[in-house]
């Protein structure tokens, strides 16, 4: 689990990641640790969103982005590893509350 800066379609924003080993997979370690990385991101980050990008085949990441409130923008085609451009789902969650 982990998020990093990047520019995403011009704008600077956080990129979140993460992996679960099969043998724990589907025991909600991920969408906990997701969920305290959002609040780590929301204390420390100054970006007003955080993106995820998995696979359009990854139905259980794209299943925590679902639970967690990120809006689904869109299929996109994402360069992961370098080199090798995949079919994602770009997941944007906003850090800061608007008033």
């Amino acid at each position: 689990m982990n998020f990093w800066e990047r520019d995403w379609e011009g704008e600077p924003v956080l990129e979140m990641g993460w992996g679960i080993l099969p043998e724990y997979q589907g025991r909600g370690i991920a969408s906990a640790a997701v969920a305290q990385a959002i609040e780590q991101a929301r204390a420390i980050s100054r970006r007003a969103a955080v993106h995820a990008f998995p696979s359009v085949d990854n139905a259980a990441s794209n299943a925590i982005c679902r639970k967690l409130g990120f809006e689904l923008l869109g299929q996109v085609q994402f360069e992961y590893p370098k080199g090798h451009w995949m079919p994602t789902n770009d997941w944007r969650l906003h850090l800061r509350q608007y008033t």
